[in-house]
Parts: structure tokens; sequence; C-alpha cells
């Protein structure tokens, strides 16, 4: 989730509202636009610049920061890791990933960092264009100026969406909040054991080595 330092392009007014270096909040003329498309969407998108689209507005995201983007490739590669030891295809990890998310008001397409699908639940042929469906699990890793509003209006989409787990992974307070449509939020700290019975069976990822990553692993600390 990197929308710090975002500009945020409000298709259907003259205002596009940002930040800038300074944190601080501006607004700039541009011309009036109607609602973007997905299909328009997926056409911008081929220059490679990093985009959301919420409600038929574009979002410029930022490139993730080191930390952020260790944690991500790390969660992935635990969530692929379960399966091989398992010897057990149960889904696709993706990251990055467009999902669209279809609002009478404007359709969104949202990525989150890292997100798992079951496999009963991947089209035949696969989409070569964004997924036109939620995903089971998404993960979302919090950057440094991400704001409390910002991240809890994500995680409703993706509920709304049909999700049915969201992480949301704060390498700053090194937590992970999980997140279910029809059940009480939960935090966990270092020390706790992150699970997902209801998608993964059998994966456990201990705090302790989600943040401290493969280093904690092959270099413990020395006894003193």
């Amino acid at each position: 989730m990197r929308f710090n330092s975002r500009v945020k392009i409000l298709k259907d007014t003259h205002t596009q509202v940002g930040y800038d270096t300074g944190g601080e909040r501006m607004a700039i003329t541009v011309p009036a636009k109607t609602r973007m498309t997905v299909e328009e969407f997926w056409r911008l998108c081929a220059d490679g610049k990093p985009r959301e689209l919420v409600h038929g507005q574009v979002v410029e995201t930022m490139p993730a920061g080191f930390e952020h983007g260790r944690i991500a490739q790390w969660v992935a590669a635990q969530l692929t890791l379960c399966q091989q030891q398992m010897r057990q295809y149960l889904g696709e990890v993706v990251i990055e990933t467009g999902f669209v998310i279809r609002h009478p008001d404007g359709d969104s397409v949202r990525a989150p960092d890292v997100a798992f699908i079951r496999k009963e639940r991947i089209p035949e042929p696969r989409p070569c264009t964004f997924a036109e469906f939620a995903p089971d699990l998404a993960v979302e890793v919090v950057s440094p100026n991400d704001s409390y509003t910002t991240v809890r209006e994500k995680v409703e989409a993706w509920l709304q969406a049909g999700t049915e787990v969201v992480w949301v992974v704060d390498p700053r307070r090194r937590t992970v909040e999980v997140f279910q449509a029809d059940a009480p939020a939960q935090t966990l700290r270092e020390g706790d054991v992150l699970t997902c019975e209801t998608i993964l069976p059998g994966f456990a990822l201990p705090l302790t080595t989600l943040f401290g990553g493969l280093q904690a692993q092959l270099e413990p600390p020395a006894q003193g």
C-alpha cells in the first residue's frame, strides 16, 4: 500500500489533489474529465507507471520502499513454500496484481502487495489483463506515511468485493492485523503466529520470522 506522496486525479472535477514533498495537501487545476473505465485504465497502464483505479479515478502511486518490498516478497515466498512443503497445489500467489472491483459510481482496479487465489476460482484460460474477481487473501504492507483511514478504506474495499481474509502488515509497529467479513479484527504481535486455516490449512508464519526475514533464519543472534 503506497499512497503517501500520491497524486489523485479526480476525473469528474477540475481539481487534481496531491501532496508536496513536505507532505502538505495541494490542489492544481486540470481539465474536467469523465470517470475512466477499466478498459481505458488498462491502456493507460501500458506506460508501466504505478497506478490504481479507485471509483473511476486514477491514483498514481510510488514505488515500494526497501523494507516494504522485502516483507511483501517474504510473505509471497512463504505462501508458496507452504504448498511446496505440503506437496499440494492449493492456488496461486501473485504480487502487485490488479483486481477489478465493480462499483455503481465507477469501477476500481486495486493491487494488493500480495494475494492468494484458490485454484478452483482461477478461470481458464487464465486472464492476461486485470483479474475480474477478488482474491481470497489480500495482503497490504503499510508504508511509513500511509494514513490509518487510507488503510482501512482499502481493507473495506477488499472485504466488500468478496475477499475472505485481509492481512495488514505494519513493519514499523511490527504487527499484523487480520480482517474477515464476519469476525472481529485481530491484532498479532511478535511472539504470535500468523495462520490462515480457512484458505491455507497448515500455513504458519511466526511474526518474528516475518519481520526478521531470511537473515533471522540463517543468522540467529549470537549468544552472549
